[in-house]
C-alpha cells in the first residue's frame, strides 16, 4: 500500500520537473496510481496528500536549509529527485506537522528503502536524525537580514525585497504570514441553482460565512471539501477565491451583451460573467491553448452555460469585426498575490520571463482597448509593474470603480500604489488592489478602462 508521504514525494516531483501547479501535478500522479491503488481516490487519503504537497512547497526554501546542513559535501538539489522529495516531506512532518521526530524518520527510511535501497536509507536516516538535533532557530539567527527573513517567513529573497519596498518591513511580514494561510470561498451558479439552497447545502457539512458579494461565501472546517461535494459536480457552485469573482463582477455586463475575454481558459470568470448575463446574449472567450479550451468547454457544459463561444487565438492581436460591450483582461501574469493557492511559483521566479509578461500584458491591454468599450484589467499579481505600472501609458482611460451590490465597499475596499520605483499612477484611488493580510484573500489588482475617453 502506497503512503500519503510516498505520494506526495512523487507529486512534488512532477511539479518541479513539469513545470505545473501542485493540483495538476496532483491529479496526474492519482490519476496514473490509483488503478492499482483505489485507495487513493479516497478524499480523506487525497487530502492528505494535497496537505503534504502544498505545505511542503509553502516551507521549501527552509525545509532545504536544513537539509543541506545535514548533508555531507552534498546539497538537497544534488540528490536524486524521488529521494530529495522524500526528505523534505519527512523533514515538514518533523518540523511542522507535529509527527514525533522517531515517526517521521521511520516513515521517510522504509519509503527510500522499499525505493532505492539500504544504502538511500542509510542517507535518509542520517539527515533526519542530524536536522532533530539542529537548533534551527540559532542557524536562521546568523544569516544576512534578508535571507534571515526569507527563511523564517518561508518567502525567497527576491520576494522578501519587492514586498519590503511595496509595503514597509511590518506589512510585508504581515503579508508573509497571510501567504501561508489557506481561504476556501465558493461562488454559486445561479445559471443552476440559487444562494438559498447552495447556503443549506453547504452548512450541513461546512461552517459558511457571507462576503460583501452576495452570491460568494467562505467555508471552513469541514470534514470533505467543497469541491469533493456533489453539488460541485453537479456545477451547483464553483471553488473560486474572493478575488477573482469581484473583479468579474465589478464589470458586470448586462443580459443581451457582447463580451469578448482575452485571455479565458480555464473559464471560472467567464462562467461568473455569463451568469450575471443570466445566459443571454454572447461571449467570445479566446485562449491560446487548444487543450485549455477544450476543458472549458467541458466545464461550461457543466456549469450550464450556453452563450460562450471558444475561440483559439492570440489575446494581443486577436481582433473582431463588432466592438463588444465589454472586455475582460485577466492576463498571465507573475502569480505573486495567489502565493497561498500556488506556493510552487515563489521558487520559480524568471526575471527575464518576468519583463517578457509584463511587455506581454502591455500589448493585450492595448487590443482590449481597440475591441471593447468597458474593459476590466485585473492580475493576481501584487507587483506594482504588472498593474499601476501597465496603466500609465492609459491613465486617461481609467474611470473610478464603484462596485455594485457590494456590501460596504467603500469601506474596505484597497486602493492602488501612488509610486514605486520613481514612477507615478494618478489613478491610484480608481483603482482596486486587494491584499491577502487585510482582505484575506488572493493578492489582486482591479481596474476598469472606457475606450472612449
Amino acid at each position: 500500500m502506497l503512503t500519503a508521504q510516498e505520494v506526495a514525494a512523487e507529486v512534488l516531483v512532477i511539479v518541479e520537473e513539469e513545470i505545473i501547479s501542485a493540483k495538476e501535478a496532483i491529479k496526474k500522479v492519482v490519476g496514473r496510481l490509483s488503478k492499482a491503488h483505489p485507495e487513493l481516490l479516497d478524499f480523506r487519503v487525497r487530502g492528505s496528500i494535497h496537505a503534504y504537497v502544498m505545505e511542503t512547497l509553502k516551507r521549501l526554501n527552509t525545509i532545504d536549509f536544513l537539509a543541506n546542513l545535514c548533508l555531507k559535501g552534498k546539497k538537497i538539489r544534488d540528490l536524486n529527485p524521488l529521494l530529495r522529495n522524500l526528505i523534505r516531506v519527512g523533514l515538514y512532518e518533523m518540523l511542522y506537522h507535529n509527527i514525533h521526530p522517531a515517526l517521521a524518520t521511520d516513515s521517510a527510511v522504509r519509503i527510500a528503502k522499499k525505493r532505492f535501497g539500504k544504502r538511500a536509507a542509510s542517507l535518509v536516516n542520517a539527515v533526519m536524525r542530524k536536522a532533530e538535533k539542529v537548533d534551527l532557530e540559532r542557524e536562521i539567527k546568523k544569516q544576512e537580514p534578508v535571507k534571515r527573513i526569507a527563511l523564517l517567513y518561508h518567502h525567497p529573497e527576491w520576494y522578501v525585497k519587492l514586498t519590503f519596498k511595496l509595503l514597509g518591513r511590518e506589512e510585508a511580514i504581515k503579508l508573509m504570514l497571510a501567504n501561508m494561510e489557506n481561504a476556501t470561498y465558493i461562488r454559486v451558479n445561479e445559471l443552476k441553482s440559487s444562494v438559498e439552497s447552495v447556503w443549506r447545502y453547504l452548512e450541513r457539512s461546512c461552517e459558511v460565512l457571507e462576503t460583501p458579494l452576495p452570491y460568494v461565501f467562505r467555508v471552513a472546517n469541514w470534514e470533505k471539501h467543497p469541491s469533493a461535494l456533489e453539488w460541485h459536480e453537479r456545477g451547483m457552485y464553483v471553488v473560486q477565491d474572493f478575488a477573482s469573482a469581484l473583479a468579474a463582477h465589478i464589470l458586470s455586463p448586462e443580459p443581451g451583451d457582447m463580451v469578448i475575454d482575452l485571455a479565458a481558459a480555464p473559464g471560472i470568470k467567464t462562467s461568473q460573467l455569463a451568469m450575471l448575463m443570466e445566459n443571454r446574449g454572447r461571449i467570445v472567450a479566446v485562449d491560446n491553448s487548444a487543450e485549455r479550451l477544450n476543458r472549458m468547454r467541458a466545464k461550461m457544459r457543466q456549469l450550464g452555460v450556453k452563450i460562450v463561444e471558444c475561440v483559439l487565438g492570440d489575446g494581443a492581436t486577436f481582433f473582431c469585426s463588432r466592438k463588444a460591450d465589454c472586455v475582460l483582461l485577466d492576463p498571465p501574469c507573475s502569480t505573486t498575490g495567489a502565493l497561498r493557492n500556488y506556493p510552487c511559483v515563489k521558487w520559480r521566479f524568471d526575471e527575464r520571463k518576468y519583463i517578457s509578461t509584463v511587455k506581454l500584458q502591455r500589448k493585450m491591454i492595448r487590443n482590449a482597448i481597440k475591441l471593447g468599450e468597458r474593459i476590466l484589467y485585473s492580475t493576481c499579481s501584487i507587483t506594482f509593474d504588472e498593474n499601476e505600472g501597465n496603466l500609465t501609458e492609459f491613465e486617461n482611460k481609467v474611470v473610478k470603480i464603484k462596485a455594485r451590490d457590494v456590501r460596504g465597499f467603500d469601506s474596505w475596499r484597497g486602493c492602488g500604489i501612488k509610486e514605486f520605483g520613481g514612477k507615478k499612477f494618478r489613478k491610484w484611488k480608481d483603482v482596486v488592489r486587494l491584499w491577502p493580510h487585510v482582505h484575506d484573500c488572493c493578492g489582486f489588482f482591479i481596474s476598469l478602462l472606457c475606450s472612449e475617453r
